[in-house]
């Protein structure tokens, strides 16, 4: 007689097949006389089809919380996945968004713009009466005194020509 092979499991005398393991399961020895010698897939991994003598990581910029999985979860909006075998997705720091699923990272706000919360999909334009030089920015800069910024999602402020003035900051 045959030994069942890796993946799959005979539990029955005189069988002329072998039975595979589920998707979502594994069983990396031969002989196997149960369903219960095969494993379910870890958290962080998955087994995609039948019969399968291994499980396997969840790539980069997806994560499986669960055990006994068959595929794995892109990251949400928002959410980035930096290494293979994740449990878990990690929201984008404040300062960082990501518009895409499935990412490995989170980007920068431009300048111009700013990101005041964790796990942001979009980021914010500066409002009129300020602005922002720098890229991955939780807030704004005021306009100062003397200065002034017309439209939003402005790099910098401009000065009052000659013959005009503002006493207050933060105007446009």
């Amino acid at each position: 007689c045959l030994d069942a092979d890796a993946g799959h499991y005979v539990d029955t005398n005189a069988s002329t097949s072998q039975t595979a393991c589920l998707a979502g399961t594994y069983n990396a020895n031969t002989g196997s006389t149960t369903s219960s010698d095969c494993l379910d897939a870890d958290a962080g991994h998955y087994v995609p089809t039948t019969g399968q003598s291994s499980q396997t990581e969840c790539a980069a910029g997806t994560y499986q919380a669960s055990t006994g999985q068959s595929s794995c979860l892109d990251a949400d909006a928002g959410y980035y996945v930096p290494t293979t075998g994740q449990t878990s997705q990690t929201e984008c720091a404040e300062g960082t968004y990501q518009p895409n699923t499935g990412q490995t990272s989170c980007g920068n706000a431009d300048p111009g713009y700013y990101i005041d919360a964790t796990g942001s999909s979009g980021q914010t334009p500066c409002a009129i009466g300020t602005y922002q030089p720098d890229a991955g920015q939780t807030s704004c800069l005021d306009a100062d005194a003397g200065h002034y910024v017309p439209t939003t999602a402005q790099t910098s402020q401009t000065e009052c020509a000659a013959g005009t003035y503002q006493a207050s900051t933060g105007q446009s």
